[in-house]
């Protein structure tokens, strides 16, 4: 979430050494800004349109001539120019005016001590702005309104190249060392598609390109602003479970995802296809509040099934503390309920804790993050009983230097269908950022598992690029 400063202000202003009093009479501010708007209105509003209208009547008399054969027309062009630089000559004389009135009146404000001198200014004022007034009426009574340009649209016309998407594109390979075998993966390359439909809408699309095909991890249509904190999304999303599975693969602060949400939620996490309804509340019990509610097809893992008869129920309160100018504090609660078959339910439930330091004016040098996140998966089985498993993981992660992280993560968890099964791993791992388009990560895991012999060591190398104008968007 974005903080929002408010700044105070002090009504002295000092320009060229001169310190000018601000005045203020019935909501009125009288000083060296509104004499200034005065000369540039006045340029505004008479320059432009005398020009144009020197252009313009001129422009119709030369086409005229060529229209009857009339020859000439470098002298015609030639006086055209002429008469520009008169009419400029003429408009640069009177602004040269209005300076000078403007700083004689600027050292009248700064020795008056109010009384019948501040009337007098405020009487000059008003009467330069009357002239100003003047001058541009009899400009336009002179030369006319301006002809309509060339080409001239509508203004309900939308421009062609604004109807085209926003195009990003990201890749993901990784350079795999383990249990004595090397490879290279290409694991993922993303295109991503978001475009404005109209006032209240707006669409995204994600095409994922891998070795096992294309597929559309996200595609959906967004509203706002259809009432004060309310965003609703229909289609296939990464569902508001807990802290980090909305993320994008590519954008994760590790290499894959913590090992509980890949073995609760299946390999790619959560995402359904359905309807989702999010709103801001007003300001309660912290500094913002959110509640998402979720309905889905089902089609995940866990709840095993795409039939809308066996709809997946997901519900998420996150609650966002400024603890001080540097640091905020996000405590969230989900829950996911669904039914994949008729005698059997799947319910998952969660909480997640995030603490993140930035010290103002520092944070390009400086950054802290701490997050950790637990989830009790109950699932009925054959038999009619419930198997609960707990799992979770926590990491830390700092700013080294400018660009370069480290941190390291810890994950455990128990087996959803066996809990007496389980399974730990830490994991840490260095990132630097290149640019903000290229990021290289260098990455070790150990892992000990009771369904595997022995530990597993894991040295991964990771590089992501992206482009375009939505490059490395989390979610």
């Amino acid at each position: 979430m974005e903080r929002i400063r408010r700044n105070c202000g002090v009504s002295d202003v000092r320009m060229d050494g001169v310190r000018a009093r601000s005045w203020k009479r019935e909501n009125r501010t009288i000083g060296l800004p509104s004499l200034v708007v005065v000369g540039i209105g006045l340029w505004l509003t008479a320059w432009p349109v005398g020009a144009a209208g020197w252009v313009g009547a001129n422009a119709g008399e030369a086409v005229d001539e060529k229209a009857v054969g009339v020859d000439g027309t470098s002298g015609e062009s030639d006086d055209l120019q002429a008469q520009i630089d008169a009419l400029r000559s003429l408009y640069e004389e009177r602004i040269r005016a209005l300076e000078d009135r403007v700083v004689e009146l600027e050292h009248r404000l700064s020795e008056s001590e109010g009384g019948a001198e501040e009337q007098t200014v405020e009487d000059e004022l008003a009467a330069l702005r009357r002239a100003a007034a003047t001058a541009s009426a009899e400009a336009m009574v002179a030369v006319g309104p301006s002809p309509p340009t060339a080409g001239a649209t509508s203004g309900r016309e939308r421009n062609l190249s604004a109807l085209n998407p926003e195009i990003s594109f990201t890749g993901d390979i990784l350079a795999l060392v383990e249990s004595g075998h090397q490879s290279f993966v290409a694991r993922e390359f993303e295109l991503d598609l978001q475009a404005s439909l109209d006032p209240y809408s707006s669409t995204k699309w994600t095409l994922a390109f891998s070795e096992e095909g294309v597929e559309i991890e996200e595609g959906y249509i967004r509203y706002a602003g259809l009432a004060p904190g309310l965003e609703l999304r229909a289609g296939k999303m990464r569902q508001t479970f807990g802290a980090l599975n909305r993320t994008h693969l590519h954008a994760l602060p590790q290499v894959d995802y913590p090992l509980v949400l890949a073995s609760y939620f299946g390999e790619e996490g959560l995402a359904q296809t359905g309807l989702s309804a999010s709103w801001l509340l007003p300001r309660g019990w912290a500094s913002a509040n959110e509640i998402t509610l979720q309905v889905t097809d089902g089609s995940a893992e866990p709840f095993g099934g795409e039939d809308f008869e066996d709809l997946v129920v997901l519900g998420h309160l996150k609650n966002y503390w400024d603890l001080s100018p540097s640091t905020y504090l996000e405590w969230g609660l989900s829950g996911v309920v669904g039914r994949p078959t008729e005698d059997r339910d799947t319910r998952i439930w969660g909480t997640d804790v995030t603490l993140h330091w930035q010290p103002p004016g520092r944070g390009k040098y400086r950054e802290l993050t701490w997050r950790s996140e637990l989830l009790l998966s109950q699932r009925d089985d054959e038999l009619g009983l419930t198997q609960e498993a707990m799992g979770g993981y926590t990491y830390l992660e700092g700013l080294l230097r400018r660009n370069l992280y480290a941190g390291v993560r810890y994950d455990w968890l128990e087996d959803p269908f066996s809990p007496d099964a389980k399974t730990w791993a830490v994991e840490p791992y260095l990132s630097w950022w290149q640019s903000e388009y290229v990021r290289l990560r260098a990455a070790y895991q150990y892992l000990d598992s009771e369904f595997r012999e022995g530990a597993e060591n894991r040295f991964t190398l990771q590089l992501t690029w992206a482009a375009g104008p939505h490059k490395h968007d989390a979610y």
